[in-house]
């Protein structure tokens, strides 16, 4: 299993920046001529990266990002924290966290600058392989040569489509910051939703021609094919609103055909060649320049035993890579729990993972690869967890349910869980004991970020949303019936009308893709948010959600510190 190394370079968010590349430009101020003179032997910004080793070095620092604290903390604070399915232990309005669960804070919320910034770090990193790719020297034409640089470089485009997904959520259209940065240029305003939104499918949309179908065997955990063709399909749901035709939902049909059922996708039509390689005055990007820029090997060097990826050469086949049948990679079948264990990582249902690996010192945080935020989940102390009431409202007599254990209730392995009277634990956060590491906050349980079901459960719901509801049924029960064989079952859903269908797939989201991180974010994209959350502040002493704004906290206020160091250039959110 692959697992990729800590880097010591650190990046900033643009505060930082700005006073980091400032302090650099007072230092050279008066200095003497000696710091003018050839610095030799030293790696330099022309040479640092002129060897693929050397960029997946950045890559490297890049995946490193997934792997701190600081981003997997956010992820559960704003993805499940806010939702209706979880408690929280820092509700009170005293505290940062419990101001932004209560929808009742400022614009100087720390929780909120934290996300802003550990995303931002993760672009800069991802900025640093993609504008610097082009400087790597091969020694040889090989076709093999080509392609690992190639994928490398689609890699990073995929990350960054990733950490910018997660801000446009969050805070709506935001800064694009260039790939080279300049202090000239680091007052960048922010870009429209949508213009955001068309800058991550083009990233999304180039990894997916770059990169083979899956990475195996030692190269496990790097995004492949999949986890950009997935991620993308989730992107245009994003755009897309229920009810409401529109070509995102088109695109995600055209796209869930390509992935769930094999049909077949040329690379022109996975960049939606020429459309998006247009100016605004008609002039069309030329296929080898792009080829070029994406490292494809130049037509001129091709031989007759290299491939040449011309723009009707089909994209790798999904389908065959992927499937709802949870098997490891020996294909040996898992229950549906281990699939979130450690013989589960990798395994046929899961597109992409962030990688986590003990280090065996008792080093934690963010200066170790692995996380004790798991452990942190099914202790006492727990920061969230769910109760008997809403497990039994997400799951009524669903056997998902039974991976949820309560207090003293035996778990899987004949542990008892101690998270609490009155608390339950989802097994998905669970370390069984023979996988539990020597010390805490060390953990090497990987966190599971796309899955087949919800590939398959965001096909149904596009499908149903253009009109084809009985294949949408199909999609829905493709899923169902992988439930089933938990208890033997045979209970599938029933067509319906296009509004009956919806609830449907909503519900089955809601059930299979239950303490994943995401569930506020998908009620803000159904447009249920504030029905949601007024019908959780009914039943919680505190009220936690009561007082969500309904056309203002579907997004969060750009932190103040941004606006102020960019002297209003970066405006704030409507609202706050």
């Amino acid at each position: 299993m692959n697992i990729f190394k800590k880097s010591g370079f650190k990046s900033c968010g643009l505060v930082a920046a700005i006073l980091a590349l400032g302090a650099g430009a007072l230092a050279l101020t008066g200095c003497n001529d000696f710091l003018d003179q050839e610095v030799l032997g030293n790696n330099t910004a022309d040479n640092f990266y002129d060897t693929k080793y050397k960029l997946q070095s950045a890559l490297n620092a890049t995946y490193d990002i997934l792997q701190t604290d600081a981003l997997n903390n956010s992820d559960w604070r704003f993805g499940e924290a806010l939702g209706d399915h979880v408690d929280g232990a820092d509700e009170g309005l005293t505290s940062h966290m419990g101001q932004l669960s209560h929808f009742r804070f400022n614009t100087s919320n720390t929780v909120i600058l934290d996300r802003w910034k550990i995303y931002y770090k993760g672009i800069h990193r991802a900025n640093q392989v993609i504008a610097n790719a082009h400087r790597v020297r091969l020694s040889t034409n090989d076709y093999q040569q080509y392609r690992e640089v190639r994928e490398i470089l689609g890699q990073a485009k995929f990350l960054r489509a990733f950490f910018y997904f997660n801000l446009v959520k969050t805070f709506g259209g935001v800064p694009i910051r260039p790939e080279t940065e300049t202090v000239e240029g680091l007052v960048v305003p922010r870009s429209t939703r949508e213009e955001t939104y068309a800058y991550i499918e083009k990233d999304l949309r180039e990894a997916a021609i770059m990169l083979p179908n899956r990475f195996t065997g030692s190269n496990c955990g790097k995004a492949g094919s999949g986890a950009a063709v997935a991620l993308l399909m989730k992107v245009l749901m994003y755009q897309a609103t229920p009810g409401e035709l529109s070509d995102k939902w088109e695109q995600m049909v055209q796209m869930g055909g390509y992935f769930v059922k094999g049909n077949s996708m040329t690379l022109k039509e996975m960049l939606d060649y020429p459309a998006r390689y247009t100016d605004a005055d008609g002039n069309v990007e030329d296929w080898e320049e792009l080829r070029k820029a994406l490292w494809f090997k130049p037509q001129a060097l091709n031989s007759e035993s290299d491939p040449y990826e011309g723009p009707d050469f089909e994209c790798p086949k999904l389908s065959n890579a992927y499937s709802l049948d949870y098997k490891d990679a020996y294909g040996t079948p898992l229950t549906y729990d281990q699939q979130f264990y450690s013989q589960g990582e990798f395994c046929s249902a899961s597109i992409f993972e962030i990688v986590f690996k003990e280090s065996g010192d008792g080093t934690s945080g963010d200066t170790n690869e692995g996380t004790g935020i798991y452990q942190d989940f099914q202790s006492v102390e727990s920061q969230i967890w769910s109760t008997s009431d809403y497990t039994n409202r997400i799951f009524g007599s669903d056997k998902r349910k039974d991976f949820t254990i309560g207090h003293h209730e035996t778990l899987p392995d004949f542990d008892n869980t101690e998270i609490g009277s009155g608390r339950v634990l989802s097994l998905k956060w669970y370390i069984p004991r023979k996988d539990r590491p020597t010390y805490k906050g060390d953990s090497d349980k990987n966190r599971r970020l796309i899955r087949m079901p919800e590939v398959v459960l965001m096909y149904a719901e596009a499908l149903n949303e253009c009109g084809h509801g009985a294949e949408a049924l199909e999609q829905l029960n493709s899923n169902k019936k992988v439930v089933n064989a938990i208890n033997n079952s045979s209970t599938l859903y029933n067509g319906g009308g296009y509004g009956y269908m919806r609830n449907q797939i909503w519900s089955e989201r809601e059930m299979e893709l239950a303490f994943e991180w995401d569930r506020f974010f998908d009620i803000v994209r159904q447009g249920r948010a504030k029905e949601i959350l007024r019908s959780y502040a009914d039943k919680k002493s505190n009220h936690r959600g009561l007082y969500f704004r309904e056309g203002i906290n579907e997004v969060f206020p750009i932190p103040q510190t941004e606006i102020d160091v960019s002297n209003g250039v970066v405006t704030q959110n409507p609202g706050y």
